[in-house]
């Protein structure tokens, strides 16, 4: 398979403006660069663009998709899409929200992946499954202030591919604690 050379952030439907904004500042185009990233392309979902990012990237401009440039590299932007499948499977680096359905989705297409763990919610249930996951060596986690000295983190491109589990052996598990319980 024949790799692009963008970068897809992912922030799925959540609103994490931070992540969004943070990887078109200069510290992490220059990060992007070195790794070899020629094209920026972000999901947005439900979120939006700071102030800067709006007049400097996108030229005071935003609708509901778009083109900008960011550090000398093309920005493409889109808020939804039925399916962006494609755009994760053929990213050199996917960088995503931490949430545990864009984390198994990212990993199923074995792509280099940054998860960044959002802060401000209420819980730490990204943060447990980021550490879990990353354990395992199946991907790299930070918050948004690290974003840009994880991106250069050598282990990137040698994460360990994830193997999800058999369902079957899920489903005869479920199976045998629910006729224990019925007993």
């Amino acid at each position: 398979m024949q790799f692009t050379d963008d970068l897809l952030c992912h922030s799925w439907d959540n609103v994490f403006d931070q992540l969004v904004n943070e990887v078109l500042n200069d510290k992490c185009t220059s990060a992007l660069k070195l790794l070899g990233v020629e094209k920026i392309k972000i999901q947005l979902g439900a979120g939006s663009w700071s102030d800067d990012v709006r007049v400097r990237v996108f030229n005071g401009v935003v609708e509901d998709q778009g083109d900008g440039e960011s550090g000398g590299l093309p920005v493409e932007f889109y808020r939804f899409k039925p399916n962006i499948q494609d755009d994760m499977k053929d990213a050199l680096v996917v960088i995503a929200h931490a949430g545990a359905g864009t984390c198994l989705e990212c990993l199923r297409h074995r792509r280099p992946l940054i998860v960044v763990v959002n802060e401000n919610l209420m819980d730490n249930h990204q943060l447990e499954l980021a550490k879990e996951l990353a354990r395992g060596g199946h991907l790299l986690y930070c918050t948004v202030p690290n974003l840009c000295t994880t991106l250069l983190d050598p282990i990137l491109f040698n994460l360990n591919p994830f193997v999800p589990p058999d369902q079957r052996l899920v489903a005869r598990f479920i199976d045998s604690l629910m006729r224990g319980s019925s007993s």
